[in-house]
């Protein structure tokens, strides 16, 4: 475990500059902290494995593609926030960030939530019990399949195909609710 942090510290001090630009240029529009805190994150995380760093044979590539997952991730998830640095928060005298959660739903998209979580429980008692159990540990729980694999006596493998088969038939049951949005 220590040679896999060894070599992850080794890789991100060479490349720690090229890495930033990297994530800088593939989100254009945020600031460098934002970049700052998408290889930290990745990096933190790689980290919390430093036992699998060791099987990876070319680390600096892992590391890209890792960055480039998380910007996937951070652009799908991404929260409108503004800066401390963005001159908008300054001049405003703005509070530093403004959060959806700050904002009070209204009655009509609370209704529509409720409605949601009803249909979606409705889906996943659809599902064949072994598909349901890996697609909840992996989606709501945010469960690794390594872990999964390792407490459940599986391999990866079939894992992800119970995961694949029950986020198509998902996809299916919620198809039309998704089409009403």
């Amino acid at each position: 475990m220590e040679e896999g942090s060894n070599r992850l510290a080794e890789v991100f001090e060479r490349e720690k500059a090229r890495l930033l630009g990297f994530v800088r240029r593939q989100v254009a529009g945020f600031s460098g902290m934002d970049a700052e805190d998408i290889v930290s994150d990745v990096t933190y995380n790689l980290l919390r494995r430093a036992d699998v760093i060791v099987d990876i044979e070319n680390l600096t590539a892992y590391l890209y593609r890792s960055l480039a997952n998380r910007i996937t991730d951070h652009r799908r998830g991404s929260i409108p926030t503004l800066s401390l640095d963005h001159p908008a928060a300054q001049d405003a005298g703005e509070p530093r960030s403004i959060r959806p959660e700050d904002v009070i739903p209204t009655p009509e998209e609370e209704y529509r939530q409720s409605q949601l979580r009803q249909r979606l429980q409705w889906a996943l008692g659809q599902l064949r019990p072994k598909e349901r159990a890996v697609w909840v540990a992996t989606e709501i729980d945010d469960r690794s399949f390594r872990d999964l694999a390792e407490d459940w006596d599986e391999p990866i493998g079939t894992l992800l195909s119970r995961k694949s088969r029950a986020t198509a038939r998902l996809r299916d049951l919620l198809s039309d609710y998704r089409n009403l949005s």
